[in-house]
């Protein structure tokens, strides 16, 4: 059957006797718009399973985070925070003292040892004291005895000059004379003794006892009490102040975290079977969380792992092995585009 169409059908289609009419041009684009997201809804998992498998056999991504090795600082004893000297980020030397921590019982123990200390003392000083004054008459009448005999020496010797006086009595003056040394040096001996001996006495005595055992608690003492400052171990700058004005920590609790002024790196976390990749000196990417890309540099042996650190587990994930390497930056990182800890990509 031949078909014929109207000429005015043919120029205008889309008037009708003198009507336009809309043939649902907008129905024939939502038809295409549902077809391109069913083909959409289809193509994503092979899309999704292509990516997997580049990443996988193509490329080698490994978790890492970035760290400057920083070192926790733990409470060395009970206690509580007393004060706090730095802030996040400060510029640290080896010994800056950068919490103060207090011990009320400690404390207390120090004062009542020092104040039994000075009891002690004060007892000890006025205790009996051994009497010395015959020592010193003795030494007293025998300087002068001395005295007395070198004023005759010199007069014997002026008068042997003169031939006055005879070899026999010289010699008898200076016997004398060497005498009356003797005895001086000799009062002074017994003197020095006696004063040995009371000392010797007071020493071994039951104060003097009570007090070396209070002297070795309070050294204890001071010794416990000097740990309660925390300070830096090295220079370089604080990392995290985790402690608080008037906290009560336990022994052993972390109160700062501080690191040197090394250069930051990478731990990446790397699986086994891709040990051949981790060769040191082996070129890689580094991939920030905001898609910045920096270019790396293996530079430690591997070593194993047993576990992924926080930052990079998974709900419900097991523990596996891993390879633990050390990527090392090519270029200098800025302090503004890191922190401790931040979470980033390895491309082997």
């Amino acid at each position: 059957m031949k078909v014929e169409f109207h000429l005015n059908k043919q120029k205008k289609p889309t008037v009708d006797n003198g009507m336009k009419v809309i043939y649902g041009n907008a129905k024939r684009g939502g038809y295409k718009l549902r077809w391109y997201a069913i083909l959409a809804l289809v193509i994503s998992p092979i899309l999704l399973m292509l990516y997997y498998l580049f990443q996988q056999y193509v490329l080698t991504v490994a978790p890492g985070i970035i760290t400057s090795d920083p070192v926790r600082l733990t409470a060395p004893q009970d206690g509580v925070v007393a004060s706090i000297n730095v802030t996040d980020g400060a510029s640290l030397f080896a010994g800056q003292d950068l919490i103060k921590m207090s011990d009320s019982v400690l404390d207390q123990d120090i004062h009542f040892l020092r104040t039994e200390l000075r009891k002690l003392n004060e007892t000890l000083d006025h205790s009996e004291q051994v009497n010395l004054t015959s020592y010193l008459s003795a030494i007293e009448s025998a300087q002068n005895n001395l005295t007395q005999i070198t004023q005759v020496k010199q007069n014997y010797e002026k008068y042997r000059k003169q031939g006055q006086v005879s070899q026999v009595d010289y010699a008898a003056i200076l016997n004398l004379y060497s005498d009356a040394k003797n005895a001086v040096f000799q009062a002074q001996i017994m003197l020095e003794n006696v004063k040995i001996e009371d000392q010797q006495r007071r020493a071994a005595g039951n104060i003097a006892q009570l007090t070396r055992s209070l002297d070795q608690q309070l050294v204890t003492k001071l010794s416990k009490f000097d740990t309660l400052a925390i300070r830096s171990p090295y220079d370089g700058y604080l990392v995290e102040m985790i402690a608080l004005v008037g906290q009560r920590v336990e022994k052993g609790d972390t109160l700062a975290v501080v690191s040197t002024n090394q250069q930051p790196f990478v731990i990446t976390y790397l699986a086994p079977k891709y040990i051949a990749k981790a060769e040191k000196n082996a070129k890689v990417t580094i991939i920030f969380p905001n898609g910045k890309r920096m270019d790396g540099t293996v530079s430690l042996a591997i070593e194993t792992a047993s576990k992924l650190p926080s930052q990079l587990t998974k709900p419900f994930e097991g523990a596996k092995a891993f390879l633990k390497v050390k990527v090392s930056f090519d270029e200098k990182l800025d302090n503004h585009v890191w922190v401790e800890g931040m979470p980033v990509e390895v491309q082997f």
